[in-house]
C-alpha cells in the first residue's frame, strides 16, 4: 500500500468513526427526559345509607383486594325492611288467598243487604210493632194521669201524704215521656231512612264490591311491578350495609371506629388504586411533536435506582402552562410546556405516591 493510499484509508476510518460517534450522540439526544412526583388516583368510599358502624375489618396502610369488605354497618333495620318488601312482592305475585276472597265476598253481601234495607225502608211488621208500643204507652199515660188526679184530690183533703201525691205525679210524667218516645220512633219508621244514610250505605256497598272484584281478578301488572321495584330498592339499600373496595388498592385514610354513626353518602375511607400510579412531567412546546399517546417510557425512582419501570403516555394536556398569553419569538416558545401524564406499570407495588421519578421517553421510529 502506498503512502497516499494509507492516508486515504486513515481519513475514511476517521470519518466513519466520527459518524458513529455522532450517530450515538443523536440516539442519546433523541430521548426526552423529564422529572416529576409519583401520584396515585385515590377513591373515597362510603355507604349511601350510612348508619352505626358494626365492624372495621382493615387498617390504614393495608393492601386490599377488589371486592374486599372494609367496614360493616348494623343491618337490622335494613334487613327488616328487606323482608317486608320481599313478602309484599311475593304476595303481589301470587295474588290473594281463597279465604281472603271469601271474606271479601261476605263483606260485599253484608254491605248489599244494608244498602237494600235502607232503600226499601222499614218492614210493615216493624211499623206495626212500633204502633203497638205507642198504643200501650198511651194507655199507660192515661192510667198514670188519672192516678195522679186522684192523689191530687186526696192530698188537698189531707187524706194521703204529700209523698204519695208526688210519686203519682212522677209516674205520670214518666209514662208521658215514654209515650212521646214511642211516637217519635214510629214517625221515623214511617218516614224511612234519611237520604244521606242511603248514600252512605250505597258507597260502602260499592267499595266492598270493588274490593271483591280486585281480590277475584288478582293484582294488576303495574301493582306487581311496583312491589318488585320496592323489593329491588330495598335490596340495593341492603347491599349498602357494608363498604367494599372497588379495586385493588392501599388503605390511605380510615379514621372510623365501631359504634360511630355515619351519615348517608359520607366517605369513610380513602384508597389509593395500585394500578393507577402515574407521574406527570412537562415537555417544552418545541418538543411536543415527539410525544404521542401510548408511547413507551422508562421510569426510575430513587428508592430503586437499579430498577427500570415500564410506563406509557396516557394523557397530553391540551393547554400550555408557565408562559404569558402571547408568545412572539421562538426563543420564548421554548419555555412554554405541556403536561404529560405517564402511567407506571408496577404490579409489585414498589412505586408509591410521593416518590421522585425520572422519565425517559424514547422517540418513536
Amino acid at each position: 500500500m502506498t503512502r497516499q493510499q494509507a492516508v486515504i484509508v486513515t481519513l475514511v476510518a476517521a470519518v466513519l468513526g466520527g459518524t458513529a460517534v455522532y450517530a450515538r450522540w443523536l440516539r442519546h439526544d433523541s430521548a426526552l427526559v423529564g422529572s416529576g412526583t409519583v401520584e396515585a388516583r385515590d377513591i373515597r368510599v362510603g355507604s349511601k345509607v350510612g348508619g352505626r358502624i358494626d365492624k372495621v375489618l382493615v387498617r390504614e396502610g393495608e393492601r386490599v383486594a377488589s371486592g374486599q369488605t372494609l367496614i360493616t354497618f348494623d343491618d337490622q333495620e335494613l334487613l327488616a325492611s328487606l323482608d317486608q318488601s320481599r313478602a309484599a312482592a311475593e304476595k303481589a305475585k301470587r295474588g290473594f288467598r281463597p279465604e281472603e276472597i271469601r271474606e271479601a265476598r261476605a263483606a260485599a253481601a253484608q254491605a248489599k243487604a244494608d244498602y237494600e234495607l235502607r232503600v226499601n225502608g222499614y218492614r210493615k211488621e216493624d211499623i206495626a210493632a212500633a204502633q203497638s208500643d205507642v198504643d200501650r204507652a198511651a194507655a199507660d199515660e192515661v192510667r198514670a194521669r188519672l192516678d195522679f188526679a186522684r192523689y191530687q184530690a186526696l192530698a188537698e183533703k189531707d187524706l194521703v201524704s204529700r209523698q204519695q201525691r208526688d210519686t203519682a205525679e212522677a209516674n205520670w210524667k214518666m209514662a208521658l215521656a215514654q209515650q212521646q218516645n214511642y211516637q217519635h220512633k214510629l214517625a221515623e219508621l214511617k218516614l224511612g231512612y234519611r237520604p244521606e244514610e242511603i248514600a252512605s250505605a250505597e258507597a260502602h256497598y260499592r267499595e266492598t264490591e270493588a274490593t271483591l272484584d280486585k281480590f277475584e281478578r288478582g293484582n294488576r301488572p303495574e301493582d306487581i311491578d311496583l312491589a318488585k321495584a320496592a323489593y329491588a330498592y330495598d335490596q340495593a339499600r341492603f347491599r349498602e350495609r357494608q363498604v367494599v373496595a372497588p379495586s385493588a388498592a392501599i388503605v390511605e385514610v380510615l379514621d372510623v371506629r365501631p359504634g360511630d354513626i355515619i351519615s348517608p353518602n359520607t366517605p369513610v375511607a380513602t384508597l389509593l388504586e395500585q394500578d393507577q400510579v402515574y407521574v406527570r412531567i412537562y415537555i417544552p412546546e418545541t418538543e411536543l411533536g415527539r410525544v404521542q399517546l401510548g408511547q413507551k417510557t422508562e421510569v426510575r425512582v430513587d428508592s430503586f435506582p437499579k430498577t427500570v419501570f415500564e410506563g406509557v403516555v396516557e394523557q397530553i394536556n391540551q393547554q400550555a402552562e408557565f408562559l404569558p398569553r402571547n408568545v412572539q419569538t421562538r426563543e420564548e416558545r421554548v419555555h412554554q410546556v405541556f403536561g404529560v401524564k405517564i402511567r407506571i406499570n408496577d404490579p409489585a407495588g414498589h412505586v408509591l405516591a410521593g416518590m421522585a421519578a425520572d422519565v425517559k421517553l424514547k422517540a418513536e421510529n
